[in-house]
């Protein structure tokens, strides 16, 4: 599911930045060259996806306790999917617990993959 914002649209292939947006409950969908938020949804498909966490912004949240935007999945949008979730690793990101995304397959750091759905405020890749 995708709710696009009135007058803008998102096309296979556009670059986007991602963050999970606490107020709804979704994830936002940013236009990577003008960082407007175009869309909110759940159950969509990104590649060739980095994962970038703004340091001082995530240093800011564990100071104050409040949050703010501060970390991204950038990738190009490939559209709504419902994915095989066994076939994917899931990721996970908290400033108060770590400082990049991290693989929870292996506990491991992750920068970049393939492949990311997103889906019900979690993120899987391949």
């Amino acid at each position: 599911m995708i709710q696009l914002r009135e007058d803008h649209v998102i096309k296979i292939g556009q670059k986007v930045k991602v963050y999970r947006n606490l107020h709804k409950d979704l994830f936002s969908i940013q236009d990577a060259l003008s960082k407007k938020v175009i869309a909110h949804g759940e159950g969509f498909l990104l590649k060739n996806v980095k994962f970038h966490v703004q340091e001082n912004g995530r240093k800011k949240v564990v100071e104050m306790r409040r949050k703010r935007v501060h970390a991204f999945i950038v990738g190009e949008y490939m559209g709504i999917s419902k994915e095989d979730k066994t076939l994917y690793r899931e990721v996970y990101y908290n400033p108060y617990v770590t400082k990049q995304f991290i693989d929870l397959m292996n506990n491991e750091p992750i920068v970049h993959s393939d492949y990311c759905f997103l889906d019900n405020n979690v993120c899987y890749v391949k």
